[in-house]
């Protein structure tokens, strides 16, 4: 097949694909397409507020706006406590050891694995967008902004968000947990789920919290990613709270994708080191991103994301119009698209994510770009190189544009 029309075909499949993310385009932000038709609503219906405790009805939802429409994630935890006593039972799993006692010794002869699972988080502030709630009492509706918020985990790598909001008698704090990655390609987090952030959460007063019941209780919630059940957590003495989570993160994916490739390697050695030095550059950055988040907690997350995006948006090409000369065009072509797809993968399994449908489809047109690229520059044809260039600026653009 002549190279003009492998490159016609790719640049038809970046199109494609660039069309298709936008098809899907939703599916990782925070306020998924609703399930149902309803009309868009001008404020907060009545039938939707439900009972906690104390004088105050909660609107199980977080917002954009002081509105309705605004509406994003669903509430997903609920503690019957004020706002500070909440805050010290999270965080305070790390400030008291673990005693096993004969009833939790007996527990981990019967569940040892479960057990050994456990580990301690590692909680701190967060600050991001704001959202608000909202609550209606005896003196009519307010909306709420975040009591505080915190995290576990990495900004620019995966990590667990609590957003808690006090009630104004302080007789309960609702909290939306999610979970969330930075996606290095639209410039801000994408939030896969709220199920297992809420059950992680769940999970560090079941198995560590002597003083507290946790029970689950079906509110027919609907939208914003809910199943309709709430997590509640009873505090009792705080002082005797400590904390345990289960956490199951695997990377048996990323061991599985840096075997593939080797026979090409050994064929087509320059494709072979592009394609690995792709993979480093998407893994590189992750890493570097994190790093130095952890380094200078000083410094703002997207100040530290800024220049790193840029070794992903010029870097990546860059490397691609130096090395490609070197290799037979076919082999670059595969070299690339091998080499990049396998750093996307290892990125998405080291972060333990359920990738959204639209950023996956996105990462294959990014991909067939950058094979256009490599084949353009290989077989020295520009036409093909520009029209390749032209794709992969296009690919970036989108997710920026918030299209993507």
């Amino acid at each position: 097949m002549k190279r003009t029309t492998v490159a016609v075909a790719l640049l038809v499949a970046v199109g494609v694909g660039l069309a298709a993310s936008g098809f899907f385009a939703g599916a990782g932000d925070e306020a998924p397409p609703p399930t149902v038709e309803e009309p868009a609503p001008s404020g907060v219906d009545e039938a939707s507020l439900i009972a906690v405790a104390g004088d105050y009805r909660l609107w199980p939802y977080t917002s954009r706006s002081t509105s309705a429409e605004g509406r994003t994630l669903a509430i997903n935890v609920l503690f019957h406590a004020d706002a500070a006593t909440t805050r010290r039972a999270i965080e305070g799993q790390t400030e008291t050891g673990w005693e096993e006692t004969e009833e939790a010794e007996a527990a981990a002869t019967a569940d040892a694995e479960r057990v050994e699972a456990l580990v301690e988080r590692d909680w701190a502030d967060a600050h991001s967008s704001d959202r608000y709630s909202y609550v209606e009492g005896p003196d009519g509706g307010v909306w709420l902004g975040e009591t505080f918020e915190l995290h576990d985990g990495a900004y620019l790598g995966v990590r667990d968000h609590l957003r808690a909001y006090e009630s104004p008698d302080g007789a309960y704090t609702a909290v939306q947990a999610h979970e969330e990655y930075y996606d290095w390609f639209r410039l801000r987090h994408t939030v896969p789920g709220i199920d297992d952030p809420s059950v992680r959460l769940e999970d560090e007063f079941i198995h560590g919290a002597v003083d507290a019941e946790v029970s689950r209780e079906y509110r027919g919630i609907e939208g914003g990613w809910s199943d309709g059940w709430v997590s509640v957590v009873e505090l009792a003495a705080l002082a005797t709270l400590s904390g345990a989570l289960l956490r199951r993160r695997t990377r048996a994916a990323a061991v599985e994708f840096a075997r593939r490739g080797r026979r090409e390697a050994v064929r087509h050695a320059d494709a072979a080191v592009l394609g690995a030095a792709l993979a480093a550059v998407i893994v590189g950055v992750r890493v570097a991103g994190v790093a130095l988040e952890a380094a200078y907690p000083g410094v703002g997350p997207k100040l530290i994301a800024a220049p790193l995006y840029l070794v992903i948006a010029v870097g990546i090409p860059a490397l691609v119009v130096a090395r490609a000369p070197e290799s037979d065009p076919s082999a670059a072509l595969l070299g690339v698209v091998v080499g990049l797809g396998a750093g996307f993968v290892i990125d998405f399994a080291a972060l333990g994510v359920a990738v959204p449908p639209d950023l996956l489809v996105h990462r294959v047109a990014l991909l067939a770009a950058l094979g256009v690229v490599a084949m353009g520059r290989a077989a020295a044809d520009r036409p093909v190189l520009a029209a390749g260039l032209a794709a992969w600026a296009v690919g970036l653009a989108l997710p920026l544009a918030d299209v993507i």
